[in-house]
């Protein structure tokens, strides 16, 4: 059995920039390499802090939805 290894994927939403993904290029680097995906595992919210939600004197944090993430459990080869 060779190594494991985990890596994060998903996509960003930003309304200044549009929509974003990370991780895939590494997923797919793995799998060229002969890596085997075992598992794809839930992951979390991608959260931005909101604008304006830095206040003085505030102590309440605004959060929007920003995106969302998987984990990829790996074999590598």
């Amino acid at each position: 059995m060779g190594s494991m290894a985990t890596v994060e994927v998903g996509i960003r939403i930003d309304l200044a920039t549009g929509i974003s993904f990370f991780g895939i290029e590494e997923v797919n680097q793995r799998i060229a390499a002969g890596g085997r995906v075992l598992e794809v595992r839930p992951g979390g919210a991608v959260m931005t802090q909101a604008a304006g939600a830095d206040d003085e004197g505030s102590d309440t944090v605004r959060v929007t939805l920003g995106g969302c993430q998987l984990q990829v459990l790996f074999e590598d080869a």
